[in-house]
């Protein structure tokens, strides 16, 4: 076989696909291994130097159609018809961004006011849960004072638990009050030696001029014993024991202090107000029973006054 470039004579070489030509591997410019290695597709494909050298043919113009371009110009002054409020558009769309700008500026300083909120409201809460805290404290330290003076006015009255209070018997210059109080235990058929009593001495009572008369007997149970027999005689005046010029009612009763005479006047009030029939003191506390059949309770301070319903 003879190349059709260069005439030699060879027995391999390379045909192109295009042309049909055969060429030996040098005019084919590619070597034997090359050749090899492009494949059956690449060899099918490939030009000879002549074939690759031919220029491509130039496509042809098409003919434009006057009603296409009619078309086509119809559609652009339809588009620029269109186009016409663009620069409106356009200073709209600048408009709306300075306004989302200034938006955006309300919206951060509201989100720093909101802070600001958030932290004098975290400050409020503190204080309030600090204010909660003192009334818990303020709630027991009440309590506590409410049952130390409940204890002070159960020891004061204890300390009272020997004396008896004497009212009506009119004051005289020098007198002797041993005597007054044995003429008095002389009307409630009680004798009343010197040896059972401590001591006696006059009280101012309150809003008045008048001084009571308050005995500190040895013990409690020659106290109770005469309370018992002066409270028998209901009728005992300061005539039964002397004193001929005046006459008005004697009144002997347990030595109460001042908070305690103070509860015993409510709870007289309370026992009108809900028919009780019986208010009395006794081993200087107080008593209340509202009938013959009903129990007896004891009123020791104010919250007391609740249970007489």
């Amino acid at each position: 076989m003879n190349c059709d470039s260069c005439g030699s004579r060879f027995t391999d070489g390379v045909q192109f696909g295009l042309c049909k030509k055969h060429y030996d591997f040098p005019c084919a410019q590619i070597s034997e291994s090359g050749w090899r290695k492009l494949g059956v597709e690449r060899r099918a494909v490939w030009k000879c130097t002549t074939c690759r050298g031919r220029a491509s043919p130039a496509p042809a113009t098409p003919t434009p159609d006057p009603q296409s371009l009619e078309n086509i110009m119809k559609e652009i002054q339809a588009l620029k018809a269109h186009l016409t409020g663009l620069p409106t558009l356009v200073e709209d769309v600048k408009s709306i961004k300075s306004e989302i700008s200034e938006m955006k500026l309300s919206c951060e300083f509201l989100s720093g006011k909101i802070d600001d909120f958030a932290t004098k409201i975290s400050a409020i809460e503190a204080r309030v849960s600090s204010l909660e805290d003192l009334s818990e404290n303020v709630s027991t330290l009440q309590s506590d004072v409410g049952m130390l003076k409940l204890q002070l006015a159960v020891n004061g009255q204890r300390s009272r638990l020997n004396n008896v209070e004497i009212k009506g018997v009119p004051e005289k210059p020098n007198e002797n009050l041993f005597t007054v109080i044995e003429a008095i235990g002389n009307a409630v058929n009680f004798s009343i030696p010197k040896s059972q009593i401590n001591y006696l001495y006059r009280i101012q009572v309150s809003n008045t001029k008048e001084k009571s008369i308050v005995v500190n007997f040895v013990n409690r149970y020659v106290k109770e014993d005469f309370v018992a027999s002066a409270r028998s005689i209901k009728t005992l005046s300061t005539a039964d024991v002397g004193f001929k010029s005046v006459s008005r009612r004697i009144f002997v009763n347990e030595h109460l202090t001042a908070d305690m005479k103070l509860l015993l006047n409510k709870t007289k009030l309370r026992a009108k107000e809900f028919n009780f029939s019986y208010v009395w003191v006794k081993y200087s506390k107080i008593h209340v029973r509202k009938s013959d059949s009903s129990r007896v309770f004891i009123v020791n301070k104010e919250e007391d006054l609740n249970k007489m319903v």
